[in-house]
C-alpha cells in the first residue's frame, strides 16, 4: 500500500472541506448544538418535579394523608382540583378540556375503607379488601406514563409500610381514550410524522443539490417550466414517497402488532401538511447552502434537534419551560399532535389547532420557495 498517496488523498479531501466554510460551520455546529440541547434537557433531571392534579373526593383523614405524602416526596407538585369534578367521567373531560395529562382521583368512602381494613388486620381478621385510588391519564403522554411508574412505587412503599401482607392500597389505572389501545398504537404515529419529515427533508435537499452540481437549475430557465411548477413537482414527488412510508408502517403495525388506528381524513391530510412544510423547508436550505455536503449538515441541524424536541421521544414536561415553550413554535410538534389526535384520542381542539397551524406554515413556506427559487444563478 502506498501511503503517500493515502496522504494525498486525504490532504485534498481535507482541503475540500476546509475551503468549504459553509461545511465547516454546520459539521461542527451540529455536535454543539446536541451536546447544548440535551445539556438543557437533562441536567436538572435529579431534580425534575412533576405537576400532579389530585381530586379527593372523600375529604377524610386518610385522604388527606395520601396527598400531604404525596407532595412530600418532592417529586410531585400537588395541585387540588375543586368541585367541578364530581366523577371519574369529569375527571376524564377536565383532562381534555385543560389539555393535562394525568390526575389522581381518591375516591369516596376512601378514608373508612381504609380504617376498616387496618382494624382488620390489626384483630387478625383475615381480609383481602383493598381500597382503590384511581389514576386517569393520557397514554400518548410519556410523562404521564412516568407519573403512573412512580405512583406504583410509592404504593408499593406504603403497602409494605402498613403490614407486609396483601396490598391494601391499589392503584387503578383509566385512560381519557374511550377505545383500547395499546402503546404501539401511540408510538405509530410519532413515527410516522419522523419518517415523513426526514423523507421529505432528505429528499428535497439530495435532489436540489444534485441538480445544482450537474448544473440542470440553470438550464430549466430556458425551458417552459415555471418555478412554481417545478416546486409543487417536487413536492409531489416527495408526497407519493410520503405515502408510501406511511402505507408501509401502518400495515406492518396492523400485521405484526396489532396496530388500531382510527383512518380517517385527517391522517392524509397530516402528512401531505408535514411534505409541504418541510419539503419547503429543504429547499429554503439549499437555496442558501450550495454545496451537497453542506447541504445534508445543514439539514440534520435541523432536523435532530426539531426530533427530540418536539415530544416524539422526550416528554415536554421534563424540558425546562423555555425549552417546552420552544418546542411549541416547531412544525414536527403539531405534526406529532396533529396526527395523534386524528388515528388515536380524535381530539376536536387539536385537530383544528394542528391543522391551521400548519397549513399557515406549509403555504408560507410553499410561498418562500417560489420567490427565492433563482435558476439564474445556479
Amino acid at each position: 500500500m502506498n501511503f503517500k498517496l493515502v496522504y494525498a488523498s486525504l490532504s485534498i479531501t481535507l482541503k475540500e472541506f476546509y475551503r468549504s466554510k459553509a461545511s465547516m460551520f454546520f459539521v461542527l455546529l451540529f455536535p454543539i448544538i446536541l451536546m447544548l440541547l440535551f445539556g438543557l434537557i437533562f441536567q436538572d433531571q435529579g431534580e425534575t418535579v412533576y405537576d400532579l392534579h389530585v381530586r379527593d373526593l372523600d375529604g377524610g383523614l386518610n385522604s388527606q394523608n395520601i396527598t400531604e405524602m404525596l407532595g412530600n416526596t418532592e417529586i410531585f407538585n400537588i395541585i387540588e382540583v375543586g368541585d367541578e369534578v364530581g366523577d371519574i367521567d369529569d375527571a376524564k373531560d377536565y383532562l381534555t378540556e385543560h389539555k393535562l395529562n394525568a390526575m389522581l382521583v381518591i375516591p369516596e368512602g376512601y378514608s373508612d375503607g381504609f380504617d376498616a381494613i387496618m382494624i382488620d388486620r390489626f384483630l387478625g381478621i383475615p381480609t383481602n379488601d383493598t381500597v382503590d385510588v384511581v389514576m386517569i391519564y393520557d397514554p400518548a403522554n410519556t410523562a404521564a406514563m412516568t407519573k403512573i411508574s412512580i405512583l406504583n412505587s410509592i404504593m408499593d412503599g406504603v403497602n409494605k409500610a402498613a403490614t407486609g401482607m396483601p396490598d391494601v392500597l391499589v392503584l387503578e389505572m383509566e385512560t381519557t381514550v374511550s377505545d383500547d389501545f395499546d402503546y404501539i398504537d401511540f408510538f405509530a404515529p410519532g413515527i410516522i410524522a419522523m419518517s415523513v419529515m426526514t423523507t421529505a427533508l432528505f429528499g428535497t435537499v439530495t435532489i436540489n443539490t444534485e441538480l445544482r452540481q450537474k448544473g440542470i437549475l440553470r438550464k430549466l430557465a430556458t425551458t417552459p417550466l415555471s418555478r412554481s411548477e417545478w416546486l409543487l413537482a417536487n413536492i409531489l414527488y416527495q408526497l407519493c414517497m410520503a405515502v408510501l412510508s406511511t402505507i408501509s408502517i401502518i400495515l406492518i403495525g396492523v400485521g405484526l402488532f396489532d396496530l388500531n388506528p382510527h383512518l380517517n381524513l385527517f391522517l392524509p391530510l397530516f402528512v401531505i401538511l408535514n411534505v409541504f412544510a418541510f419539503s419547503g423547508i429543504g429547499m429554503l436550505i439549499t437555496r442558501f447552502v450550495k454545496e451537497a455536503e453542506s447541504a445534508h449538515a445543514a439539514a440534520n441541524a435541523i432536523m435532530f434537534p426539531m426530533m427530540f424536541l418536539s415530544g416524539t421521544f422526550f416528554p415536554l414536561e421534563g424540558m425546562p419551560d423555555f425549552l417546552q415553550t420552544f418546542a411549541k413554535v416547531l412544525p414536527l410538534y403539531y405534526v406529532n399532535e396533529g396526527l395523534r389526535a386524528a388515528m388515536i384520542t380524535l381530539d376536536e381542539g387539536t385537530l383544528m389547532t394542528s391543522t391551521i397551524v400548519l397549513i399557515v406554515l406549509a403555504i408560507v413556506i410553499f410561498i418562500l420557495g417560489v420567490l427565492l427559487t433563482s435558476w439564474k444563478h445556479d
